[in-house]
């Protein structure tokens, strides 16, 4: 389960604080989460008692399993790529780490409109295009060879995935 490690300073001093691994299962959740770390702070054992704490004191150490959104995160952006994430799944998490993007809501738009399937190589994505668009081919008809083309004019896109295979998007 991808976590974060989120630390809050306690009493007003940077050098003082409480961190907490927090397991990110739904945006909701990790909501709840911050939220009770923001509204506590540590007494002079240690222990965590309530409090206030402003949201400026707060920050992430860490991301496990998750990509690097450093230490003072977008929570709409950051909550926006585990939704992005655990609707879409690996092939998102892989496009999100081919490129740069402005934001989460535009990585999730391109990969609704570009996203065309996971195939076990460009020959397999190949014999599934042509076979959608009524495309006849012969016996002898090398698809490894049209979809490596496809993808060296441009028009599609391959990354590879965990699994050995590909992940399909179209460029344009």
């Amino acid at each position: 389960m991808p976590r974060i490690l989120v630390a809050v300073h306690t009493d007003g001093a940077p050098c003082r604080r409480q961190a907490q691994w927090i397991e990110v299962d739904d945006a909701a959740g990790v909501r709840r989460r911050i939220a009770m770390l923001l509204l506590r702070t540590a007494t002079s054992d240690g222990r965590l008692a309530p409090g206030t704490v402003d949201a400026e004191e707060w920050g992430v150490l860490a991301y496990d399993g998750l990509p690097d959104f450093g230490p003072h995160p977008d929570l709409h952006e950051l909550l926006a790529h585990f939704n992005a994430a655990d609707d879409y799944g690996e092939p998102f998490e892989k496009l999100w780490a081919s490129q740069r993007f402005g934001s989460v809501l535009q990585a999730a738009d391109l990969f609704a409109d570009t996203y065309q399937g996971s195939y076990a190589d460009a020959g397999a994505w190949a014999r599934h295009y042509l076979g959608l668009i009524g495309e006849t081919t012969g016996p002898n008809f090398d698809f490894d060879a049209y979809g490596h083309a496809a993808a060296v004019k441009g028009d599609v896109r391959f990354i590879a995935a965990d699994n050995g295979g590909i992940h399909a998007f179209w460029t344009n």
